[in-house]
């Protein structure tokens, strides 16, 4: 297993991101979700990694060898969301595992020393801590709710729609609310609000696994866009 800085997870989501926007949709995108891939599992991202892998060959499948069988509006609509699914997925795969491998001290100790503004650097921070905070409280109130039958399936939903939403929907609007009063309170008692530059125990520096990383990444951007512009994929 390696770790990474989180400053090289930024690069490299945004290397996804060029090659989303620059690259079509073709064989090369199979290389850059392996090497993704790669990269998630050796964060010690297993699970989930594995997961995301086998929802995009499964899609990838379908779009190659089930979608050409048909025709009409549902070769069109398919044909239509598959190319944004696509275009998507290796962004949202990259920051899957950004998210999950990286710790809020790390992006704040690291977007201190990129100099980045308090300014930007807060309402992300605090994002990162709201949403895994929102869907822990999500998880309790489904579990809480199966006990009494009541659940999101569309049958459940059809049968007692307004059971469902006093039951589900209004107790995650007040704990997200709850929540982001919390995370606020939390923020202000550590001394976020300090204006003084902050200090950091943690060992941020780029080490080589983030060089190799990054010159990995940018030479399969560069290779895939000049296969593109030759016409060769």
């Amino acid at each position: 297993m390696i770790s990474l800085d989180p400053r090289t997870k930024i690069i490299l989501l945004g290397f996804t991101a060029l090659f989303s926007a620059l690259i079509p949709n073709g064989i090369y995108l199979i290389v850059w979700i392996s090497l993704t891939a790669f990269l998630g599992i050796m964060l010690g991202r297993i699970g989930k990694t594995i997961r995301a892998a086998i929802i995009f060959a499964a899609l990838w499948l379908f779009a190659t060898f089930v979608l050409p069988m048909l025709s009409g509006v549902a070769h069109t609509s398919l044909l239509v969301w598959l190319g944004l699914v696509f275009k998507c997925f290796p962004c949202c795969m990259m920051a899957g595992i950004f998210i999950e491998t990286t710790q809020i001290g790390e992006f704040m100790a690291a977007m201190s020393k990129w100099k980045i503004p308090r300014s930007v650097v807060i309402p992300i921070g605090i994002m990162f801590r709201y949403f895994p905070t929102v869907k822990e409280d999500w998880s309790h109130i489904k579990d809480a709710m199966a006990l009494r039958g009541i659940n999101l399936s569309p049958a459940c939903f059809i049968k007692n729609p307004g059971t469902v939403i006093d039951a589900m929907y209004l107790p995650i609007l007040v704990t997200a609310s709850k929540a982001s009063d919390e995370l606020s309170a939390s923020a202000i008692t550590r001394g976020i609000e300090n204006p003084s530059r902050r200090t950091s125990r943690l060992d941020i520096r780029i080490k080589p696994a983030d060089v190799g990383a990054v010159i990995l990444f940018a030479l399969a951007l560069i290779i895939g866009y000049l296969l593109t512009v030759g016409g060769r994929i």
